[in-house]
């Protein structure tokens, strides 16, 4: 297998990024706009996996709050169908986890539709737990916010405390 290595996102990288974001449903997808506000703005918290060769196969966009410093948010995690269970998820994951607990986080936020099943099942197995104040609901036995993105949005929503001891 090709060596994947995770790097920063480069402003260069956003077509390549939202082109394979189109590829992974039931991800919510974004203007090409957006991942270029990502890749420009908000590059050192946001990493791509790249084959040897020079692919892009996978991508995290994520961002430290500017309201509150000690909490991270990552708005989209995305690997190539053809090459999921590889660990790209977690090693993207991973890197973000490092850089966010390095800058002084203290959380990580994130939040998928209770209908993405392969997503609640990584975030879980890695350690993420899910928010079960507030207004809830059970979906197909997940526990979303109710209306968290506007009326009839609901959304699992998660979040992992860093431990600045232990890296993640």
């Amino acid at each position: 297998m090709e060596d994947i290595l995770i790097r920063n996102a480069l402003e260069e990288d956003f077509i390549k990024i939202a082109d394979l974001g189109e590829e992974c449903e039931p991800m919510e997808t974004e203007s090409k706009s957006l991942y270029h506000i990502f890749t420009k703005y908000f590059k050192s918290t946001c990493f791509v996996a790249e084959l040897s060769s020079g692919g892009i196969i996978g991508f995290l966009l994520g961002f430290i709050s500017q309201e509150n410093p000690e909490e991270s948010y990552i708005h989209l995690l995305c690997v190539d169908p053809k090459m999921r269970s590889r660990n790209i998820g977690r090693k993207l994951i991973d890197a973000f986890l490092e850089m966010a607990t390095a800058k002084g986080c203290k959380k990580v936020v994130l939040i998928t539709k209770p209908i993405n099943w392969n997503s609640i099942s990584f975030y879980k197995k890695i350690g993420f737990l899910e928010e079960k104040s507030g207004d809830t609901m059970n979906i197909l036995g997940n526990i979303a916010i109710k209306n968290y993105n506007g009326l009839g949005e609901h959304m699992v929503v998660f979040y992992k405390f860093l431990d600045e001891n232990k890296g993640n």
